[in-house]
């Protein structure tokens, strides 16, 4: 049989979408995650083009280097796109992956609801960039996580940088998983998958964590050296 896709329509009603995933084929699912992919494209294009991250390049343009500093905002803006297509992968197949190997439900299932997430980290992203946007300058840490309010009583850079991988788009992951990959569980298995769900965002959080303390472009300098 063949379903509609409709997003906000699926996600108050996940025993419908977990039912009419099992039993058919969704017309305008692949439609949608596309469109996702290309505004996770435009949206970081568009904060490498703002200059979000590229401060350090300023010092070109302030030296007079003029060419070395639009090749430098180039490669940028390249590794930007990279990076896009690289961060959705990872959140729309590599976790899809790794939930199917940890509660052998079929990969396609679990994609579909895997979309829903990426969604949220969007939004989420797309409002930090407008607030920034709009009051013309960044911050360090997410106002959507607890780093910058633990940064008030703590300086450990690895406790706050983890913290601060820990979002509201965290809490609506573990919330979406966990109702709609349910629906596929037995009922005395769904304790363990909300652990596992748990534990995959923990160790995103602390990995994470602990690359944004290591000195990497040090390193990557020194190597090229």
């Amino acid at each position: 049989m063949f379903y509609h896709y409709k997003f906000w329509h699926s996600l108050k009603n996940p025993t419908y979408f977990t039912k009419i995933v099992e039993e058919g084929e969704i017309i305008g699912y692949k439609k949608l995650s596309l469109t996702v992919f290309i505004l996770f494209i435009l949206l970081f294009i568009a904060r490498e083009f703002w200059g979000m991250g590229t401060e350090t390049l300023t010092t070109l343009f302030a030296m007079d280097l003029h060419n070395e500093y639009y090749v430098a905002r180039l490669l940028s803006m390249l590794g930007a796109i990279l990076w896009a297509i690289v961060y959705f992968c990872f959140h729309y197949y590599g976790v899809t992956y790794l939930l199917h190997l940890l509660t052998d439900i079929p990969y396609t299932w679990i994609k579909k609801v895997q979309l829903y997430v990426v969604t949220f980290l969007l939004i989420e992203k797309t409002i930090l960039f407008a607030t920034f946007y709009v009051t013309g300058y960044t911050t360090l840490f997410s106002f959507f996580s607890l780093a910058p309010l633990a940064v008030q009583v703590m300086s450990t850079d690895y406790v706050l940088f983890t913290l601060n991988q820990l979002t509201v788009a965290t809490m609506l992951t573990i919330i979406v998983q966990f109702t709609f990959l349910s629906k596929w569980e037995e009922e005395a298995s769904r304790k363990i998958l909300l652990v596992k769900i748990i534990g995959i965002q923990l160790f995103m959080a602390l990995f994470v964590g602990m690359i944004s303390v290591l000195p990497i472009k040090e390193w990557i300098t020194r190597g090229l050296g």
